[in-house]
Order: C-alpha cells, then sequence, then structure tokens
C-alpha cells in the first residue's frame, strides 16, 4: 500500500454510549478510515496501550472522560507528536483539537510568520 491509498487510523476513547457509537458510524463512512472505538473503562494505560500499538492518525478524547487525567492529551502530544488530540465536549457542542508542530526558524521574520499562523513545519 503506498502512502496514498493508506488508511486514517482513528481511535475514540470514552464511554460506550449512543453518542460514541453514533460518533464511530459517522466516521466509519468514511472509507479511508479505520475507525477504533475503545471504552474508558480500560482506563489511560489502556489508551496508551493501544495507541502504541496502532500509531493512529488521531485520538478523539470526550471531555468528561479527561476529568480524572487533565494532561491526558499533552501526555499523548508528548509521546506521539505526529498524531492529532480531539477532545469532544457534547455538553457545549464543542471540541479542542492539540497537535504539535516542529518549525525550523532561520530567521527573526520566520517567528513573526509563525506568531501570525503560517506555520512552515519541517518534514
Amino acid at each position: 500500500m503506498n502512502e496514498k491509498t493508506m488508511k486514517s487510523k482513528i481511535i475514540i476513547w470514552g464511554r460506550p454510549d449512543v453518542l460514541s457509537w453514533a460518533v464511530e458510524f459517522f466516521l466509519s463512512t468514511r472509507t479511508d478510515w479505520d475507525v477504533v472505538s475503545l471504552s474508558s473503562k480500560c482506563g489511560v494505560d489502556g489508551l496508551i496501550h493501544v495507541v502504541e500499538n496502532a500509531q493512529p492518525n488521531a485520538v478523539i478524547l470526550y471531555q468528561r472522560e479527561c476529568a480524572t487525567s487533565a494532561y491526558l492529551p499533552a501526555q499523548l502530544l508528548v509521546n506521539y507528536p505526529n498524531m492529532a488530540v480531539i477532545t469532544v465536549n457534547p455538553e457545549n457542542n464543542s471540541m479542542e483539537i492539540y497537535n504539535k508542530k516542529h518549525v525550523c526558524i532561520q530567521a527573526v521574520s520566520d517567528l513573526i510568520s509563525v506568531v501570525e499562523g503560517e506555520l512552515h513545519p519541517v518534514h
């Protein structure tokens, strides 16, 4: 499989409820995505183990599940910097997106472009 035909891997971590099922069903309609739902009952260690083995492109966390581990999004980004972490809050219909970028700064103007949102990540 070449890079263009590789499936993106998505892990959904939360309570096994109707919302989690609906999100998994909706995302699974994309044929180029491999979506796995993981119950928060397995704990943070279980999530980290699955992420370590699956190496997903993104992990979707429910914010209410992060209450016991407020640093979970940051912990995931430190250990897996090429992965996006998305936290979803169904109570106020919002989400937060976390990702880590490495930017090579060669001049002061590069720093300004980063602050202004014109990122030029190093590949």
